[in-house]
């Protein structure tokens, strides 16, 4: 069965390709390598999912942005002794994962 957890996860992998658009969403489950699809989520399914029109696209922007925190938390932690970020590491952290999508972020607003 696909989760939305799932599907969310997989989507946010894609925006760089995709950018932050329903058409991501519908993809998403194409790119699933436990349950393969050959045709993208329906837009029903997409609104049932993630919520009608633009509020999906809102929930694929709120998921980029957590993962983009979970990555400023866990900065620093590969190294041999874990280590809470200092504030320099966190933002340069976050600086180098929205670089793939600068040219994506004005459709967000």
């Amino acid at each position: 069965m696909l989760g939305r957890a799932h599907l969310l996860r997989t989507a946010v992998s894609l925006v760089r390709e995709h950018g932050f658009t329903r058409e991501t969403l519908a993809n998403s489950v194409l790119h699933l390598s436990n349950e393969p699809r050959s045709e993208p989520l329906s837009d029903s399914a997409v609104s049932i999912l993630f919520g009608e029109g633009d509020n999906a696209r809102r929930v694929l922007i709120g998921a980029w942005l957590e993962e983009g925190r979970t990555q400023m938390r866990s900065n620093g932690s590969a190294s041999a002794v874990p280590s809470t970020p200092n504030l320099k590491e966190a933002l340069y952290s976050r600086l180098r994962y929205n670089e793939p999508v600068l040219s994506l972020l004005p459709e967000v607003a």
